[in-house]
């Protein structure tokens, strides 16, 4: 029944057999146009009975009339929804409306109207403190408005799955290279994009790059030590990888530089990689001769894409990183990059003493337990891992694995 109600067809229909109908219907189609939230009720006056009937085809319910001759209908709780009328919208050619950048309006009711596929995340951000605290200042609320409907749109265009930085996105979507560096509606644009993707705003960084968008491109990078050569999307190939490390050094490539390799290549036999999450085991692994990614805590998008493409060449990943919260969080974004095939850290639970590691702090502790509860992870796949640290009331940092190993009676963890 829903979907025959204040279609195009049924007001078209209506309108033909009661032409007063038009001007009620529109009355009310040109509210939600500008983001006013439609009453309960709604009366006229003046009506024949083929307009009360035509009203309440439309509005699937029985009116009333009263003895001033006025006659009431009740607007339904899902007919109050905007998305219920854009079919009105169309038909009364109010689209354009909803679209323009008064003050006043309601800019979550009309995003609503624009973007009807993605309403249940803008009811997300209609909830978000932060947005609300933004859009109570009038003038914010057009910004505010591009910037939703600037970032949904680049996921539907040619800009798709392409890496840009917040300059050209400030130039093309406000005509200010600077818009989108500092401020304000910078901060609205990590809550939309974490919103999205339906993550944590905490993260500025991570909010961002889960969107293809840096800061600057040649500050994201990534350093490893492997014996690879690159081969370019021009056809060029460098080995220059694996002559660093054939001399135990590590190589950085900028993520602009990574973004032009075409394909990754081993000298050799493809082998296993080992992604560090700390600096100092990551400089013992360059020494060592071990193939390996320094992933300086959560990876950022140019070590994601490095990792990418070293997954392509059939390499699988060991994962060394802290017997933590986070340790486990930064594994499983490594493995969806590249396959895991073991995480040191998982190991290290198995064989450490008792009282090795560090004691949980109360706010560790706090912060574990409310993201093991939190249904958007309830398919973690580290979630037994992080459960042992809890029941153990200590984590394991990196740096002190191999003491570990060696005491440990079970040998070493291979």
């Amino acid at each position: 029944m829903n979907d025959s109600l204040l279609n195009k067809a049924a007001i078209e229909a209506a309108v033909e057999k009661a032409p007063v109908v038009c001007d009620i219907v529109k009355k009310l189609a040109s509210k939600v146009a500008r983001g006013v939230r439609l009453p309960e009720t709604f009366s006229a006056k003046g009506l024949n009975y083929d307009a009360q009937r035509e009203l309440e085809h439309l509005f699937g319910t029985v009116g009333q009339r009263t003895a001033d001759g006025r006659f009431y209908l009740q607007i339904h709780s899902f007919l109050r929804d905007p998305i219920m009328w854009r079919g009105a919208l169309e038909y009364f050619g109010l689209a354009k409306v909803a679209d323009g950048d008064g003050d006043d309006e309601d800019v979550f009711v009309r995003l609503k109207l624009l973007e009807p596929e993605l309403s249940s995340f803008i009811d997300k951000l209609a909830a978000n403190e932060e947005v609300l605290r933004f859009l109570a200042t009038p003038e914010n609320r057009k910004d505010w408005m591009q910037l939703f409907r600037s970032f949904v749109g680049r996921f539907d265009g040619p800009e798709c799955g392409l890496v840009t930085t917040l300059s050209q996105l400030g130039s093309d979507w406000f005509g200010d290279s600077k818009k989108l560096r500092s401020g304000g509606l910078r901060r609205q644009l990590v809550i939309i994009a974490a919103t999205l993707a339906d993550s944590p705003a905490d993260d500025e960084r991570r909010a961002l790059e889960g969107a293809l968008i840096v800061d600057n491109p040649y500050t994201s990078s990534v350093t490893f030590s492997a014996p690879v050569y690159l081969v370019m999307k021009d056809g060029a190939v460098f080995d220059y990888p694996r002559d660093y490390y054939v001399r135990r050094m590590a190589t950085q490539l900028p993520l602009e530089t990574v973004l032009e390799i075409a394909e990754v290549r081993w000298a050799g036999k493809p082998r296993a990689v080992t992604t560090s999450e700390n600096a100092a085991p990551f400089a013992n692994m360059v020494r060592k001769g071990d193939a390996c990614v320094y992933t300086g805590g959560y990876p950022c998008l140019a070590v994601k894409m490095f990792l990418h493409k070293l997954g392509k060449t059939g390499s699988e990943c060991n994962h060394e990183g802290d017997a933590d919260l986070d340790g486990f969080r930064i594994a499983s974004e490594i493995g969806k990059c590249i396959a895991l095939k073991r995480v040191v850290a998982a190991d290290i639970l198995e064989c450490a003493a008792p009282d090795a590691g560090r004691e949980l702090t109360s706010d560790q502790s706090k912060r574990a337990w409310a993201f093991l509860a939190n249904p958007q992870w309830k398919n973690f796949r580290f979630a037994d891992d992080v459960k042992r640290i809890l029941f153990r009331g200590r984590w394991i940092e990196q740096e002190s694995f191999g003491t570990i190993i060696r005491k440990s009676k079970k040998g070493p963890v291979r």
